[in-house]
């Protein structure tokens, strides 16, 4: 009788953050009312509300320039995979939009636009892409009203980005 031995090799612990093969992901949100004003209509602006960090992240860190953002603070260079989303109203039938900014300047790929509806209603707008972030890089969300100046009503939203390895 012959016995076959198969090895079995279990990972370890992760590293730190930025080692290779390390996850790399975080995440913020807001889920409390805001107003963003709008003094130019279509024109891409921050939305001046803060989001709230989530502690459960590896490698990346909640924005230092952007109140609605994240940084990569790994160490490295690497793609990240980007989403975005807000809930937000303006006035009746109006065209909200969304995008996100690299280091403060928009990305015009990640434009997504929603109507607000004609009984106050949310527009739900999301945004998804996979952008290279260096060391140091942020990411965040911007916000436009294409339709006026009526200030727009922040109901909830969320940033999130993971590294694509």
């Amino acid at each position: 009788m012959t016995i076959d031995l198969i090895e079995v090799q279990v990972p370890g612990p992760p590293g730190p953050p930025g080692a290779p093969g390390t996850p790399l992901y975080g995440q913020a949100s807001r889920m409390t009312p805001g107003t963003i004003t709008v003094a130019t209509q279509g024109v891409y602006q921050p939305t001046g509300l803060t989001a709230s960090f989530d502690a459960v992240a590896s490698g990346v860190s909640y924005a230092t320039t952007a109140t609605f953002g994240l940084k990569n603070t790994s160490g490295l260079t690497k793609v990240f995979r980007v989403y975005g989303s807000i809930d937000a109203k303006a006035s009746n039938n109006e065209v909200l939009g969304i995008k996100l900014a690299k280091n403060g300047l928009s990305v015009s790929e990640t434009e997504c636009r929603a109507f607000t509806g004609s009984n106050d209603q949310e527009a739900k707008l999301v945004t998804s892409w996979m952008i290279e972030l260096a060391n140091g890089d942020e990411v965040s969300l911007l916000i436009a009203n294409h339709s006026g100046t009526h200030p727009i009503t922040f109901g909830r939203g969320r940033i999130l980005m993971s590294a694509v390895n």
